[in-house]
């Protein structure tokens, strides 16, 4: 039986087919293509090393350009013309495949394009190689043309997909099965089509709980989801502080910055707010501060979401509320201590004058 597994690249960078430990320049096999980094040429491998080390980069139609990735603004109907340099930096020949893709986030805010196989429908469905594969002779470079035709009906504002060179090996598994392994790099495209522009963000699936102790403060931990609701690529910065109806506020330690999201595209967080008193409530409150990529300066609005936490102490109301019994049952054990001891019992002439009488 034979397996299919997916092995992607940093983006910009060079792939090493065979092993992960390559020069800092070449890209690690990993789960999503990387963030965009500026293109910084591989080390060539030693004499008779014979990994196969490809890349891809934005070029001229004569040569590899400095630009970080594919970036255009058009109208719906336009047709984008533009160059990509594949290059096969390894000793050994080798052969790619040459498409491009749908780009995504994933929950982490990671770049991503579509698994291998399943269809495009957006920017990546637009952009035609003009080739579907290259073969490179070790250490060359082939120039391959290829074009993005916006469609009439294309939406306003921000699209994205990646133009990947892929390299497919055999291998054998531990069970001894053949397992394909498609191994690629990509090079980023941003594509702007004009028309109104919404930029926005949302927190969405707001939740938490307080973590109290027996005695003295506990934790709260709070967590959201940020989502790009509108149709342009936004970052942004963050904050989460949880307050007391007292008026006191207590922030979560620093958050790291809201990756770039694509229009869609989301972004998990978990924090943990702590020292917090177990006041009956708490308000744990998320503030989002958006803003647009370089090169752009769309406005956008803050956006802020609050949920109210319980916070019983309920361990310490379960131990007040057995001291409470065990002094109540003191306390009622010796007043019937003490209306039993000062009851009188009859004299004797009384009684036996009583059982004469029977």
């Amino acid at each position: 039986m034979r397996l299919v597994a997916l092995a992607a690249a940093l983006l910009l960078g060079f792939a090493p087919a065979a092993t992960a430990s390559a020069a800092p320049a070449e890209a690690h096999p990993s789960s999503h293509l990387g963030a965009q980094a500026a293109f910084r040429p591989a080390a060539q491998p030693p004499a008779g090393d014979r990994r196969v080390t490809f890349g891809v980069r934005p070029a001229t139609a004569k040569a590899p350009d400095n630009r970080p990735s594919f970036g255009y603004g058009a109208t719906p109907g336009a047709v984008v013309k533009d160059y990509v340099a594949v290059s096969n930096v390894g000793t050994t020949p080798v052969t790619l495949k040459i498409y491009a893709s749908d780009a995504f986030n994933t929950p982490e805010g990671g770049f991503d394009l579509l698994a291998a196989g399943k269809k495009s429908v957006d920017a990546g469905a637009w952009t035609k190689p003009a080739q579907t594969s290259v073969s490179l002779k070790p250490r060359s470079v082939s120039i391959v043309p290829f074009s993005l035709t916006i469609p009439v009906n294309a939406t306003p504002g921000d699209h994205a997909a990646g133009l990947v060179a892929a390299l497919t090996t055999e291998q054998t598994g531990a069970n001894g099965q053949r397992v394909s392994v498609e191994q690629r790099v990509g090079a980023r495209i941003y594509l702007r089509v004009t028309g109104q522009l919404t930029p926005r963000l949302a927190i969405t699936g707001l939740t938490g709980t307080y973590d109290p102790t027996p005695f003295g403060r506990g934790d709260a931990t709070v967590s959201y989801t940020v989502r790009n609701t509108g149709n342009t690529r936004l970052s942004g910065t963050q904050r989460v502080g949880v307050s007391t109806p007292w008026g006191t506020t207590v922030d979560s330690a620093a958050l790291p910055p809201i990756p770039e999201l694509l229009p869609g595209g989301l972004f998990k967080v978990t924090t943990k707010v702590s020292g917090l008193l177990p006041a009956g409530w708490l308000n744990a409150t998320v503030h989002v501060d958006p803003h647009p990529v370089a090169g752009f300066t769309d406005p956008v609005e803050p956006v802020e979401e609050t949920l109210t936490l319980s916070a019983v102490p309920w361990a310490f109301l379960g131990i007040l509320l057995v001291l409470v019994l065990g002094v109540l049952a003191v306390v009622f054990t010796r007043r019937r201590r003490r209306r039993g001891g000062t009851t009188e019992a009859p004299p004797a002439e009384e009684v036996a004058e009583h059982a004469a009488a029977h």
